[in-house]
């Protein structure tokens, strides 16, 4: 079992900043003190532990509130902790541990935190665990100061909701809404479901005769299709037959394209070659002028090489010469030197004259061949010039012929263009004519079609107009049979309900029915009332009253005796079974000495009201009966001889020992019932009435709902009329439209063709001006070239390549003379410079300077060989140079000639290309045209499941007619007729089975509210029963007296409440509300306890419970808790002793400088201070 072992607090409320700590055990632990001392804190500290969060429960106005506050020498943080120890052995706390300690602190901000185990947790989760093991805090576990009062003044009601919210009857509650739901949504579905299947099988009925006229225009149709292959067959073989002698005109025209393409081509191939040749030799020409001028380099070069080698030779052979004369000569030099040394410096004089003669000679002629090379030079320069002019002008003559050539295209292309626009403009002025007379009927169509449209319209608006007019009908009758419904249906329960306690009455036969009788005939028959409206009296006294003369109280009171005899054979002429009359005037007036005895309170009579005219009533039933205080009183009064009654209902006939108690009578009110048996026998004749009037309602809503479904299938057919005439209107206003915008584009268009005719007439004129002048500049710049230049400079560079060859021949002769003058005046000067003092040393030096020159003559000689042999090779270039370049200009106008000729060709052919391809373009698009004509007459026959090998015949009578039909049956076509007449049968065929399976559902839902109704009753009777026998046994056991539990109304247990009956020892019963205040808290507790029972917790905290029970009560109370602890744990708070007594463990609280203190008892002996 689940106890409080330990509670530990700290700072909360009157407990100080120190640690209080209170040990537990299971059974009854009593906490006692004087007030104010703060014992109940204790359990406050507990339920604060536990995670209550409602201050007033605690009893302060807010959570910061019940932090200490007296301390005002703590210098820490202000926080108050309650630590609560549970044993939990059994586990019955899902944590696996025999002890378990929840914390809670609070900061001085109203912050709390959990911890459990020394593990921080949040609120929820404490309270989740607590419930498991049933310990959750509840106001009846937890049993505050105050709450025993606010149970004792609960109204039955209340005590009904207590029971249910207790054992839970809210989940059958919530069960039953949800299932009340469902059966709605079950109705609901199976209405829709009824109403459904009776429109869905006119429906069929309909679509049946829809689908006919759907399966005829689609047979109409597939006929039509097949005449229409028929058609396009005929068509597309007519077609093809022009589409092959097309072909073969094309094919001809392509290869008579290909083959002068190919003649072209080899043209161009020959002009592009011969330009090329052309091209390279004119590169060439400048290349030979260049040339020549590189060889006339290289030949002064090689001449200054030869003429070079050559002097050196010579200059050797003589030096040879002289060496080989001069050896002998030598010494007759020597000998005769100073003899001939005048003759010699004269012979060197004459030498050098002839010297500078020659130098002045070679010096003209050096002139002489640099004019010639500068004039050569200048020529070929003029002659380069030349061919560049002659090539520049080629190609400019090249693109003016290439620009001819095209502009001679572009104007056949032109005029072949303007002549296509000019045809085209004719097409499509005749097609605007056709479009426009087209157009002309269609909007003629459009408007007795807009009228039809109009008159459908009106027709469809007044066909609504009277569906709406009946669906208003409809509703107000349907509405108005709902209403009568729900009032028949209640008006029938009401009157079958009072009707079966008329009938019940009636066969009684009692008084009542009597009164009932008379009752509205009570002024006429003298009637002044009925006893039992002319009396009352105090609640206390009923019992007294009705016990000494319940018999009498449905008398019928008349003023006098004569009334009552003409009253009581009214009665026997009526045969009512029993009637008491009293006349006013023959009641004595007597006046009932009392006896001096105990416990007698009066005359019955005195404790009567009524008014003053019926205070004799009064006196005749009252007046001699003694009203006693108990029954034993009665009874002593009886045997004294006097009528008496004790005010508990206690009734002794004089001298009698018989007694009549009334326990818990009342006054019947079967009058009234009886009463009301003419207007519910009214009722049920205006509830047959309603009934017929309902069936005529009925009968006319279904004669409304015939009519409604007749207009309704008139305004579908007009609405499908209007949809037919709609759409072919809309459809003739597209093709309206289509075929306005038709004849605007055909009309722009011939109007931009006629602008681009006219724009093409000045183009032509501007191309023909523009061939003109291009042959007019080819001309001019043909004109502007002569070859006569070209001529002359051949023959001019002739001329100076003659003259600079006998100049050079003229230059080597002057060299050769002028080496041998040198070598003679170097001889002369070298003999004149040795003289004599350097002839020994010649001559001994002599004969190696002879071996060189040997040397040199055979070097030199070489050297002169190479030379001439590269001015011989030269010379041949050179000439094979000036041979070239005077037959350039008949080489460069024989290529002219030739690409004269070749061009010529070339234009012919050209021609010739641009007219085939002006027929291939026509014979192209006709081509095209009849492809696509053959493609769209192919889609059409695979459209429509054919193929050309079709037989063929006149289809269009036979299309026509059809199409006449086709056009008649669409107007009230159906489409989706076919698919919905299928789709609806079989949803009709769905719609039975669905209908059965709603059935089950909604029987289903019906049950299970059944036996949720059944279940909440049996349950909250079963909680009741347990309640009521815990409330007897503990009622008897505390006070020796009676309590019970009794339902107000046990055929609605759920809408009345639950009366709480309380009968002390010697007293009457009384309802719990109506006794006084500590019996009122006596029964309170004894409530309290018995509830406990239905939901029963391991510990139970009460607060000062017993504060108004008197100590015999509070001894018994103490008793049961003792006997209830020793399966639970109670800790009580109470200042009686009896309580204190029964205890296990007891502690005293005490007030001690504004902090409570705890005082523990364990033996009862010993007292111990608690740490």
């Amino acid at each position: 079992m689940v106890y409080i072992k330990r509670v530990d607090i700290f700072g909360f409320k009157s407990f100080g900043f120190k640690n209080t700590s209170v040990n537990f055990e299971p059974g009854l632990v009593s906490i006692s003190g004087p007030n104010g001392s703060g014992k109940s804190n204790i359990l406050d500290a507990i339920i604060f532990a536990m995670g209550e969060n409602k201050a007033r429960v605690m009893r302060g106005p807010n959570l910061r509130a019940l932090i200490h506050d007296i301390d005002k020498n703590r210098h820490g943080p202000k926080l108050t902790r309650v630590r609560v120890q549970f044993d939990n052995s059994d586990r019955k706390i899902p944590v696996d541990s025999d002890l378990v300690t929840i914390t809670r602190e609070m900061s001085d901000k109203g912050e709390s935190t959990y911890y459990i185990d020394s593990k921080k947790i949040n609120r929820n989760q404490i309270l989740n665990m607590l419930e498991v093991a049933n310990a959750n805090l509840t106001p009846l576990n937890a049993v505050q100061q105050g709450t025993v009062t606010r149970i004792s003044e609960m109204t039955n009601e209340e005590k009904r909701k207590t029971i249910e919210d207790l054992v839970g009857l809210s989940y059958f509650d919530e069960k039953k809404t949800e299932s009340l739901k469902q059966l709605t949504e079950a109705d609901q579905r199976l209405e829709i479901a009824m109403a459904k299947m009776g429109e869905v099988k006119k429906q069929i009925d309909e679509l049946e005769i829809e689908r006919n006229l759907k399966l005829r225009h689609e047979f109409i149709g597939r006929e039509l299709d097949r005449f229409r292959a028929m058609d396009a067959a005929g068509k597309l073989r007519k077609i093809k037959s022009e589409k092959t002698l097309k072909e073969e005109k094309y094919n001809d025209d392509l290869s008579e394209t290909e083959r002068l393409g190919k003649s072209q081509s080899t043209l161009r191939d020959e002009i592009s070659k011969i330009t090329a040749e052309k091209s390279d030799f004119s590169a060439k020409l400048d290349a030979y002028s260049q040339a020549k001028s590189g060889i006339d380099s290289e030949l002064s070069i090689e001449q200054g090489k030869f003429n070079n080698a050559d002097g050196q030779i010579k200059t050797s052979q003589k030096r040879l010469t002289l060496i080989e004369k001069r050896l002998p000569d030598i010494t007759i030099e020597l000998e005769n030197m100073s003899k001939n040394q005048g003759t010699v410096d004269l012979e060197l004089e004459e030498v050098k004259r002839s010297i500078q003669e020659i130098n002045d000679e070679k010096n003209i002629i050096d002139k002489k061949i640099e004019s010639s090379d500068s004039k050569i030079k200048s020529v070929l320069d003029r002659q380069s010039e030349l061919a560049g002019k002659k090539n520049v002008t080629d190609k400019k003559i090249q693109v003016l012929r290439d620009e001819l050539n095209d502009a001679i295209l572009t104007k056949s292309q032109s005029i072949s263009q303007q002549k296509n626009i000019q045809s085209t403009i004719d097409n499509n002025i005749r097609r605007k004519k056709v479009i426009d007379n087209e157009l002309t009927n269609l909007k003629q169509f459009s408007g007795k079609l807009s009228k039809v449209t109009s008159n459908k319209h009106s027709s469809s608006r007044d066909i609504e107009l009277k569906i709406s007019k009946l669906s208003e009908q409809r509703e107000n009758i349907e509405s108005d049979i709902v209403e009568l419904d729900l009032i028949l249906d209640k008006s029938s329960n009401a009157a079958n309900r009072y009707n079966e306690k008329i009938k019940l009455v009636k066969d009684v036969m009692h008084e009542d029915y009597t009164i009932s009788q008379l009752k509205d005939h009570t002024k006429k028959l003298g009637i002044v009332g009925f006893v039992y409206e002319v009396l009352s009296w105090n609640k206390q006294y009923e019992r007294a009253i009705l016990a000494a003369c319940s018999d009498w109280f449905k008398a019928v009171i008349v003023p006098d005796f004569e009334t009552l005899v003409s009253l009581a054979q009214v009665a026997r002429n009526k045969n009512l079974p029993k009637i008491k009359i009293i006349p006013l005037n023959a009641i004595p007036k007597f006046q009932m000495k009392t006896p001096k005895t105990h416990g007698l309170l009066g005359i019955l009579s005195d404790y009567v009201k009524c008014d003053r005219e019926y205070l004799p009533i009064a006196r005749f039933l009252f007046g001699n009966i003694i009203l006693a205080q108990t029954g034993k009183d009665a009874h002593e009064l009886s045997k004294a001889g006097y009528k008496a009654v004790s005010i508990n209902g206690e009734f002794f006939e004089s001298k009698a020992n018989a007694v009549t108690i009334d326990i818990n009578s009342k006054i019947s009110k079967l009058t009234k019932i009886i009463t009301q048996s003419s207007t519910v026998e009214g009722l049920l004749q205006t509830i047959t009435l309603l009934d017929n009037h309902i069936h005529n309602k009925k009968s006319n809503l279904k004669k409304i709902e015939q009519k409604q479904r007749y207009l309704m299938k008139q305004f579908q057919l007009s609405e499908t009329e209007l949809g037919n005439v709609s759409n072919s209107n809309s459809t003739l206003k597209s093709q309206i439209d289509s075929t306005t915008n038709m004849s605007d584009k055909l009309s722009q268009r011939i109007s931009e063709q006629r602008a681009q005719d006219e724009r093409f007439s000045p183009k032509i004129i501007q191309i023909l001006s523009s061939v003109e002048s291009l042959k007019q500049r080819i001309r001019l710049v043909r004109e502007n070239y002569s070859d006569i230049e070209q001529t002359s400079i051949a023959n001019e560079i002739s001329f100076l390549n003659t003259k600079k060859s006998s100049l050079n021949s003229e230059k080597t002769r002057i060299q050769n003379k002028l080496s041998e003058a040198e070598a003679t005046i170097s001889v002369v000067v070298d003999s004149k410079k040795r003289r004599k003092s350097t002839l020994l040393q010649e001559q001994t030096s002599i004969a190696g300077e002879k071996n060189e020159l040997k040397t040199t003559i055979t070097k030199f000689q070489t050297e002169k060989d190479a030379s001439q042999k590269k001015l011989i090779k030269l010379r041949e270039k050179e000439q094979e140079l000036i041979s070239t370049s005077g037959t350039s200009v008949s080489q460069l106008s024989k290529f002219d000639a030739q690409l004269n000729e070749r061009n010529e060709k070339e234009r012919k052919i050209t021609n010739d290309v641009n007219k085939l391809a002006i027929e291939l373009g026509g014979l192209k698009r006709d081509l095209a045209e009849i492809k696509n004509n053959v493609s769209s007459l192919k889609k059409i026959l695979n459209a429509f499941g054919f193929d050309e090998s079709i037989e063929t015949f006149d289809v269009e009578p036979s299309i026509e007619m059809l199409e006449k039909e086709q056009n008649s049956l669409a107007t009230s076509l159906n489409t989706n007729a076919p698919q919905k007449y299928v789709e609806i049968s079989t949803g009709y065929r769905s719609m039975s089975s669905r209908k059965n399976e709603l059935e089950g559902e909604r029987n289903a839902v019906v049950s299970f509210i059944e036996g949720i109704e059944k279940d909440k009753r049996q349950t909250f009777l079963d909680a009741f029963d347990v309640v009521d026998k815990e409330v007897r046994e503990l009622f008897t056991k505390m006070n020796g007296g009676n309590a019970w539990l009794e339902l107000e109304n046990e055929d609605d247990i759920f809408s009345s409440g639950i009366s709480y009956f309380i009968q002390f020892q010697n007293k009457p019963k009384r309802e719990s509300t109506s006794i006084s205040g500590g019996e009122k808290t006596l029964a309170a507790v004894v409530f309290v306890l018995a509830l406990q029972r239905l939901k029963p917790s391991p510990f139970y905290l009460f607060d000062e419970i017993d504060a108004h029970l008197d100590a015999p009560n509070a001894q018994s109370l103490a008793k049961i808790v003792e006997e209830r602890s020793k399966g639970s744990q109670f800790i009580m708070v109470s200042l009686k002793d009896s309580v204190v007594e029964k205890a296990k463990l007891i502690y005293g609280v005490y007030p001690k400088n504004g902090v409570s203190h705890i005082v523990t008892y364990k033996d009862k002996r010993l007292p111990v201070v608690a740490t």
